[in-house]
């Protein structure tokens, strides 16, 4: 089972990791004003959603991967 990130494009990629960073840093300053999260486990699942787009666009730039074929599956909320 691969991440859903290997079948999306490089601008998909981009337009994802740019919503994710600015989701955690909105998470991250209402906890620091509120004390309070709705969802704590957003933070962790959103900091590893970064970290697993940068790895596969740096696995893309250095050409260990490309792309992957969608596999058809619907794709989780």
């Amino acid at each position: 089972m691969g991440s859903p990130f290997h079948e999306m494009s490089d601008e998909e990629l981009k337009k994802q990791l740019v919503d994710s960073r600015r989701e955690l840093m909105e998470l991250r300053f209402n906890f620091a004003v509120a004390r309070s999260l709705p969802n704590p486990a957003r933070v962790g699942r959103l900091k590893r959603n970064v970290a697993r787009i940068l790895t596969v666009t740096q696995e893309r730039a250095q050409g260990k991967a490309t792309q992957k074929a969608s596999s058809g599956r619907k794709k989780k909320k």
